[in-house]
């Protein structure tokens, strides 16, 4: 559940509080503060500390906003 890859889907929180899920389009691992980083196809989002997801709903959330990885066929 802590492996994530592009095309999984997740269930992520929002700065408002709500939850909303949507598809992995890009992963970033950053360095603490930053909001930009290295691009990975995929990583343990409970290893790295620090990093952000482009989504598919046009948002993007850092790794600890994520509350469930729905995997893509795996």
């Amino acid at each position: 559940m802590e492996m994530l890859r592009i095309g999984d889907e997740v269930s992520y929180s929002t700065w408002t509080g709500g939850t909303r899920r949507a598809t992995v389009e890009e992963i970033e691992i950053c360095p603490i503060g930053s909001k930009s980083g290295r691009s990975v196809s995929s990583c343990n989002i409970k290893k790295h500390s620090n990093g952000v997801l482009s989504l598919s709903d046009g948002h993007w959330c850092y790794f600890d906003q994520v509350k469930t990885i729905h995997s893509n066929g795996r």
